[in-house]
């Protein structure tokens, strides 16, 4: 398959282009500015566009399988740049003609009950709220879209370095946490549960998660 990713070089975009190569994938990395990939990355096609400029990106993206986002603000944006980023590569998609758009998440839009998500709980953790409610408001954009093929999958609580040891557990919509009552997973797992959705989908217009 032909992967545009956007936010390749962070900690989870690294790890799913690592990951995607491995499976013989094509993968063409956007970034904002010209910079040299990380060696381990060797084989992505690097490609520069700003991520608020829809022509560019819509000339990138073109001919491509699936495009998928592991953007995050970087220190001093606004929260509010998960929103606009998420629409912006949306907006690019359908120009371009991809018919899928996949994404990181966030655990803050699962649900814990019914109607009730993690973002909204007491104690969840004030530092991260605003970032959490700039991609909940982008799971509603996309739960608007009718045109393309979404999926916001969704990190555990906890996401960190750590050995692909497999046995993650994947499901839509719920907040998952493992017999030790803590949400975790580890950026290879993640990467491997959200590159096998890539090429072989079961959340289709859905949030979903992936935990231990």
């Amino acid at each position: 398959m032909k992967i545009a990713l956007v936010g390749a070089t962070g900690n989870i975009g690294r790890e799913i282009t690592r990951q995607a190569l491995a499976r013989g994938h094509q993968v063409t990395a956007i970034v904002r500015r010209e910079t040299d990939l990380p060696a381990e990355l060797d084989g992505a096609q690097l490609a520069v566009a700003a991520l608020d400029d829809t022509d560019a990106l819509a000339a990138v993206i073109a001919g491509h399988d699936v495009l998928a986002s592991a953007f995050g603000p970087r220190p001093g944006d606004a929260p509010s740049t998960v929103t606009t980023t998420s629409a912006a590569l949306v907006a690019a998609a359908r120009q371009a003609g991809v018919p899928r758009f996949i994404m990181v998440g966030g655990a803050g839009s699962l649900e814990v009950a019914p109607g009730v998500q993690l973002v909204d709980t007491e104690g969840f953790p004030d530092a991260y709220k605003p970032v959490a409610l700039a991609a909940r408001e982008t799971l509603k954009q996309l739960r608007a879209i009718d045109d393309l093929d979404w999926t916001f999958y969704s990190p555990a609580a906890e996401i960190g370095p750590g050995p692909q040891r497999g046995g993650f557990r994947t499901q839509a919509k719920n907040f998952l946490v493992g017999d030790d009552g803590h949400s975790r997973i580890s950026y290879p797992d993640y990467a491997d549960a959200f590159v096998s959705e890539i090429e072989t989908p079961q959340y289709l217009r859905q949030i979903a998660t992936v935990a231990y």
